[in-house]
């Protein structure tokens, strides 16, 4: 694909929302909209190397904005700290509304496994489409998510509450 104008601006029409509800569940909201804003800044800049769908790919994109930019503010608040003796407040992770009993089993999982499942049960992607996101191929996309999934049952196992009803974004991790 070349830099087209026009092209772009449909991609961002299409897309911006999606992006700006990823970047919503990973950064602080007041880093939303530089997350986003970034995220198509580098996606003008290398819009010729497109290829598929451009959803999963702006993702990705997205993806690795917030993630320099979670480390960014990390660093700044270790310096805050450092400078002022005070520790750092915690930043909330994806919390599940309604649930605290899935969202204490997501915050309990690595990174990785959580965003493999949050691209398939939040966002909607397909594994090949998520894979394009987590920058590995389908298969070890498949492989990851199920783990994950694992894992995450494991979790809700341990939890006497897990018998109750599961709320319906639980299930379809199991469904994807």
């Amino acid at each position: 694909m070349s830099t087209d104008p026009d092209l772009f601006e449909a991609t961002f029409n299409a897309c911006w929302e999606a992006v700006a509800r990823y970047a919503a569940r990973r950064v602080a909201p007041e880093a939303v909209q530089d997350v986003v804003s970034e995220t198509f800044l580098v996606a003008w800049r290398r819009f010729g190397e497109l290829r598929g769908e451009p959803l999963p790919w702006l993702l990705g994109i997205a993806r690795r904005v917030a993630s320099n930019q979670r480390r960014s503010c990390a660093r700044r608040m270790a310096l805050l700290e450092r400078l002022h003796g005070e520790v750092p407040p915690t930043g909330s992770s994806e919390l599940v509304e309604g649930d605290h009993q899935l969202a204490a089993a997501l915050a309990l999982l690595r990174e990785r496994d959580r965003e493999a499942l949050l691209l398939v049960a939040w966002d909607g992607l397909d594994h090949h489409d998520a894979a394009v996101v987590m920058g590995c191929s389908a298969g070890a996309f498949t492989v990851r998510v199920h783990r994950a999934r694992h894992r995450l049952a494991r979790l809700l196992e341990h939890d006497e509450r897990a018998a109750i009803d599961i709320p319906r974004h639980a299930r379809s991790f199991n469904e994807a």
